[in-house]
């Protein structure tokens, strides 16, 4: 009788796992796709037919990010998830008054491209890798060359917690947020050792990212 009652219970597990898997990747499709259509008709003015055609992809994936968002909501809400920011018509300006050059780290370049996107149109200066060594002998040549690190947690060769540990020997006070798939990577554990200032978890909400970084800049 145990058994039998604890197999549903493991399947609900199962499925909300597997729920949150696919949200991620749906989230990032629709992310990707915004992000791509935005810099083709950037390329494209003037061509106002391809650019119409572009405008109704936007809407259609923004329409789907939200879609998805709101079913993520649903599977969180029976474990009292934190709550997220709603998405805005506008991008906040996080800019203003403060310094703004911030540096990506991730080895996906489709997420570092979405990134920088997001943070140069909200008036940021941003310079990404995709190989965290690379990241890392550049800050070692310019120490001060940036005000702010974002870094994938799970990357080849160097993780974020690695990257941010070699960076504490470089430039101590220097604000790293690190950004990762697996929410629970984020309780405790090297997190409460490592000297991150912040983590956000993928996909990454565009308004909840540049609060973050606002946050996290050091004034001007």
């Amino acid at each position: 009788m145990d058994e039998h009652n604890a197999a549903p219970h493991a399947r609900d597990t199962e499925d909300s796992r597997l729920n949150r898997e696919h949200g991620h990747a749906l989230h990032n499709i629709f992310s990707i796709i915004i992000a791509n259509a935005e810099m083709i008709g950037e390329e494209s003015r003037g061509m106002e037919t391809l650019q119409r055609r572009l405008d109704r992809i936007i809407a259609a994936s923004r329409r789907g990010e939200q879609l998805v968002d709101g079913i993520r909501s649903l599977s969180k809400a029976r474990h009292a998830p934190r709550p997220e920011p709603t998405e805005q018509a506008s991008l906040p300006t996080v800019a203003d008054g403060r310094l703004g050059r911030v540096l990506i780290v991730d080895d996906e370049p489709d997420v570092v491209e979405i990134l920088r996107r997001y943070l140069e149109r909200a008036g940021l200066q941003v310079h990404g890798f995709i190989d965290s060594r690379e990241a890392l002998n550049g800050l070692r040549r310019e120490p001060l060359a940036y005000d702010l690190v974002i870094t994938d947690l799970d990357m080849p060769n160097l993780g974020g917690i690695e990257l941010r540990e070699q960076l504490r020997t470089i430039r101590p006070d220097l604000p790293v947020i690190v950004i990762t798939g697996h929410e629970g990577q984020c309780s405790g554990g090297p997190f409460s050792l490592s000297g991150v200032t912040e983590w956000l978890s993928k996909p990454i909400n565009r308004n909840h990212l540049l609060d973050t970084v606002g946050r996290l800049l050091p004034p001007a």
